[in-house]
């Protein structure tokens, strides 16, 4: 076994995860609202997301590569609704006008997680950008079995986990600092981006389908 195949699955994961989206905007809303714990449970579901993408590259399931590369643009289409719909939410949530200070009853944590695993699932670049990062690394070389393979999913999971425990501490300290004014704008100005990451999205497959 290549014991530096838990560590490139480390790195991996951890910049795969870095880039600002949607799920990063969830998370970041989560936090604030709802103190760590909540920003965590919605990364874990991307990371899950993330994991499960590579595993099907590092476990060579081509029925499973065919077929996302055949519904690519259901998936976007599926992604970008999901999107919209949860910007809309984050958007008529409002916080309250003095954030409390014990945080509030953790409510659709499962939502928080599902809604995350299918945002990330839903954006075919996340198994494009898992592709050019497997031929970068050269791993198809490098996986010899299927334990160096699980290793390396593992790793992955594991450092997107990382980068969410992170924005999800840093956005939690903020939350003490906030006026409830502030929390709102940030929670409005998260709904519209978030609608906006959905709408280009559909938008991008539309003129696609249109110009071929």
């Amino acid at each position: 076994m290549d014991w530096t195949i838990p560590f490139i699955g480390l790195a991996i994961g951890f910049g795969m995860s870095v880039p600002v989206g949607p799920v990063g905007l969830l998370v970041f809303r989560r936090s604030l609202l709802h103190r760590a714990r909540a920003g965590i449970v919605t990364g874990m579901g991307a990371a899950l997301a993330d994991a499960l993408l590579c595993s099907i590259l590092a476990f060579g399931i081509t029925a499973v590569s065919d077929f996302l590369a055949h519904h690519t643009r259901l998936l976007e289409i599926a992604g970008g609704f999901v999107l919209l719909a949860s910007g809309y939410v984050v958007w008529h949530t409002s916080p309250p006008r003095e954030m409390p200070t014990t945080p509030a009853p953790r409510a659709g944590w499962f939502g928080a997680f599902t809604t995350a695993l299918l945002i990330t699932i839903g954006n075919p670049m996340t198994f494009v950008g898992a592709g050019a990062i497997f031929a970068g690394f050269a791993l198809g070389a490098r996986l010899g079995n299927h334990f160096d393979a699980l290793t390396l999913v593992l790793g992955i999971f594991c450092g997107s986990t990382l980068w969410w425990v992170i924005l999800s501490t840093l956005a939690s300290k903020l939350r003490d600092k906030a006026s409830g004014y502030w929390m709102r704008r940030l929670n409005q100005g998260c709904g519209i981006a978030v609608a906006v990451f959905g709408l280009v999205q559909i938008v991008r497959v539309v003129v696609a389908a249109c110009t071929r």
